[in-house]
């Protein structure tokens, strides 16, 4: 980065982002992108009811209801009420805790844990707050974020900072202003204000036992509510969060990004449309190989204890989830197993299925997993390298020295191939099996109903839905 660069010509991208997030309204979105944020929706209050049972989700649940305040928000999960910021606070640190939330693979964002979190926290201090509303933030919030990431040049590790919370901050502050309905400039503002309170580095993917990554969300959602609020009491920020000397893409990424990739058709392309629903926990860069893994298992049928050796190929993205070797083959917690590749593949190999049930800690001391996972291996070649979101290839050398290869461009999910919704359901419902306390499968059912009726209802439909006994 060039600190004495002078000031671009041309005005911040800030001005049309605002105006976009102004302006957007839901007869303006295809059939096809109110699908995905539907599902989107759906899937994200699933991982939430996941991640809201979890020792550091219920940390911050208590650290939240401390701060104390008016009881505006449903925290998913729990019989908690708490104010708009901290109830979004503590939605977006459960978001995340399985690595199991939506994902824009190309733009290498998670948009729908932060803009579902803000827009439903805020929406819910007037009762009288449509569905149609509570859409339309999540749509031009999510787009917000899917266009940011698309426009940096670079890979995920070639910066310092973790991509989907540092953006998805941006997408939240885009979706509080929307329920507020703030302006132009006060939504301009607001960008000003995020970039003041941007930051998550990748150190939370390498450290040992580190319980950050789970929790990232909830920081960047907490940031972009306050920011809009700021905005709101007529606060003025900086009007050139994006592009200016020191803004977001400066400071962060060097200044490698394509303004072109932020405007084009902005408001008539959508390209928050190609979201992924995850099928399986763990980071999206491990799944394209998960995939192999698995579809190498059933056509083979293979069993565990026949197999010799597994040989991962990957490319620079998928190194970084095997190495260091010893850390990410027996992996100590939960979030550590969910950023190693080849635990993911030993889960496969020996299970059949990559589910929630395998980053549990008795699944971390399971003999079987670990034995598989000490037989794995992998090699770098630099051709599979495409974007962070690549493909994987994987040689299972059997004990008869049989060797069985396999390969997958994308993991199971993506839009090319998108999950049946039969398999949706079954996600949500395992989701909601690790729950503390379970809730009934009639009580699924009004969940998925009032999301699929969304527009049509009042927000209060969906909490209502979402109320726990």
């Amino acid at each position: 980065m060039n600190v004495h660069a002078a000031k671009p010509a041309q005005e911040d991208v800030s001005r049309d982002l605002a105006r976009f997030v102004v302006g957007l309204k839901l007869a303006d979105l295809p059939a096809s992108y109110v699908q995905t944020l539907r599902h989107g929706i759906l899937d994200t209050i699933g991982c939430m009811l996941a991640g809201s049972g979890t020792s550091s989700a219920r940390a911050i649940q208590r650290v939240a209801s401390e701060w104390g305040g008016r009881e505006d928000a449903t925290v998913i999960g729990t019989k908690l009420r708490l104010p708009g910021v901290s109830a979004g606070y503590v939605n977006g640190s459960a978001a995340h805790q399985f690595d199991f939330d939506d994902t824009h693979d190309a733009a290498v964002v998670h948009p729908t844990a932060n803009s579902l979190s803000a827009s439903l926290a805020l929406a819910e201090r007037d009762p009288d707050t449509t569905g149609e509303k509570l859409l339309e933030a999540i749509a031009a919030a999510n787009e917000v974020t899917c266009r940011l990431g698309l426009a940096i040049k670079g890979d995920l590790f070639e910066y310092p900072w973790t991509r989907p919370p540092i953006l998805g901050g941006y997408g939240a502050a885009a979706a509080a202003c929307r329920i507020l309905e703030l302006d132009e400039d006060q939504t301009r503002s607001a960008f000003g204000f995020a970039l003041h309170q941007t930051c998550n580095t990748l150190e939370c993917l390498y450290a040992p036992g580190s319980e950050v990554r789970g929790l990232r969300d909830g920081f960047s959602v907490r940031n972009g509510i306050t920011a809009a609020m700021m905005a709101r009491e007529g606060i003025i920020g900086d009007i050139t969060a994006f592009e200016g000397r020191f803004g977001l893409f400066n400071a962060y990424f060097r200044g490698e990004y394509d303004r072109n990739r932020i405007l084009d058709r902005l408001g008539s392309k959508f390209e928050a449309t190609d979201v992924s629903i995850k099928p399986w926990p763990s980071a999206r860069e491990t799944h394209a190989t998960i995939h192999c893994a698995l579809e190498l298992r059933e056509k083979n049928n293979l069993d565990a204890d026949s197999i010799e050796t597994v040989t991962l190929t990957v490319g620079r993205a998928n190194l970084e989830f095997c190495e260091p070797g010893a850390q990410r083959k027996r992996p100590a917690r939960r979030m550590d197993a969910l950023s190693s590749l080849p635990f993911a593949v030993a889960v496969a190999m020996v299970r059949g299925r990559v589910g929630l049930e395998s980053y549990t800690d008795s699944a971390l001391r399971d003999q079987a997993l670990l034995a598989m996972a000490e037989r794995i291996d992998w090699k770098l070649d630099e051709k599979i390298t495409e974007g962070t979101i690549e493909g994987g290839r994987i040689t299972v050398r059997l004990k008869n020295g049989q060797e069985i290869s396999g390969s997958a461009r994308h993991g199971f999910g993506h839009p090319g191939q998108p999950l049946p919704d039969d398999v949706r359901r079954a996600k949500f419902e395992d989701c909601v099996a690790v729950m503390p306390q379970p809730i009934p499968s009639s009580q699924i059912d009004r969940i998925a109903e009032s999301v699929d009726q969304i527009e049509r209802r009042p927000v209060s439909a969906v909490t209502a839905a979402l109320a726990i006994a």
